[in-house]
This record gives C-alpha cells, structure tokens and sequence, in this order.
C-alpha cells in the first residue's frame, strides 16, 4: 500500500436498505459520478467504471473482496486517470455498507490506500457529490421562487 490516507463520506436515503442497494448495483447505476458499473458481484471478480469525469473518459478497474446483500460492497478500484502505475499498491481500498436507520438508510463509504492527503480531500468531496446524488434521486424539484 502507498500510504495511509483514507476519504470517508456518508448520507441518509429515506429508502429501505434493500432498494437503497437495488439502487447502488444497477449496472446503469448513474450516482457513482456518472460512471457505468460492470461486476457480477461475486468475490474475486473484476469491477469496472466506464464514464465521463470532468470532460475526460475513464475506464477504471477493480476487484470485488467482499460483498453482504445489503450491507456491504468491498472492492479494489485503480483509475489511470490517478497517474499511479497499474501495481496492486496503487489500488483503492473500497467499502460501501448500508446500514437501517430511523426512516431509511445510511450509506457510508470508505475509500483507503489513498497516495496524498490531497487526494484524499479531493475524493472525499467527490463521494460527497456521488452520495448526495444518491440521496436526492427521487426529491421533488425545488420551488420556483
């Protein structure tokens, strides 16, 4: 591993956690910063995020550790885009668990094995953005002033 750096991010959807994960794994789940994901979900399989990040195109990889329907997804993620050689130190260390709480779900994400701790920051807003996404799919558009 690079170093100990790690992104947490968490939020609140008013759904329960089975369609909270319904959500999160459809593979053309678009929450996850616009990315299309690819997996079987099983331990051991490749993960794949293909989209478009701030007018780039990305394909990055990954291997599926673990996965608990509906709690947790576990996962390694690399990203060209990141400047690291394609060597399993440089991966991301990915946990998403759902938890029930009082009146839905608490998604929370945990992104370590991050090289600087500007990077982290910066993935910490960015999984912000994914989970507010997530969060407010379904909220009614704001009132016109």
């Amino acid at each position: 591993m690079t170093s100990g750096h790690t992104a947490t991010a968490s939020t609140h959807v008013a759904e329960p956690p089975d369609r909270v994960w319904a959500e999160l794994m459809h593979p053309g789940a678009r929450w996850m910063l616009g990315a299309n994901i690819e997996t079987d979900f099983r331990p051991g399989s490749p993960i794949t995020f293909e989209g478009h990040f701030f007018g780039r195109t990305f394909a990055d990889t990954g291997e599926v550790i673990a996965v608990d329907r509906p709690r947790l997804l576990h996962f390694t993620h690399y990203s060209p885009l990141g400047g690291l050689e394609d060597r399993p130190e440089n991966y991301h260390d990915i946990r998403i668990t759902l938890e029930a709480d009082d009146g839905g779900t608490l998604v929370t994400v945990v992104q370590g094995n991050i090289d600087t701790a500007e990077h982290a920051t910066r993935s910490e807003q960015h999984w912000r953005e994914a989970l507010a996404t997530l969060a407010h799919r379904d909220a009614p558009p704001a009132p016109k002033a």
